[in-house]
């Protein structure tokens, strides 16, 4: 399946090398340890959901790649949004939310 600890892996080798980048230089981007890096390449663990979308953001790794089609959605911002979303601490995403929430009142009162 797609979401498989070693089809990720073999995912962020393949795109690692297309773009010319050691194993040290892409953790040092990715603000991980070679060690883990390096499991995780290989399989041996599954990313958090932070790691694996800062890993395919700095990799430039389309979701299609995963088996998700969030890239053919008509609004480009939407996609921006999500992936922000994505890296996004707990307290930032609280305030998406309010702000989102707010926009929408004031849209429909």
């Amino acid at each position: 399946m797609f979401l498989e600890k070693k089809f990720i892996g073999q995912k962020f080798k393949e795109y690692r090398k297309k773009l010319g980048f050691s194993q040290e230089k892409l953790a040092e981007k990715a603000e991980l340890a070679l060690k883990h890096y390096g499991r995780l390449e290989r399989g041996d663990c599954i990313p958090t959901l932070l790691t694996f979308f800062k890993l395919i953001e700095i990799l430039e790794i389309p979701m299609s790649e995963f088996g998700i089609d969030i890239e053919n959605i008509e609004n480009e911002n939407r996609n921006k949004l999500i992936r922000e979303i994505y890296l996004s601490d707990t307290k930032e995403i609280d305030a998406f939310l309010n702000i989102i929430k707010t926009i929408k009142a004031l849209k429909f009162n």
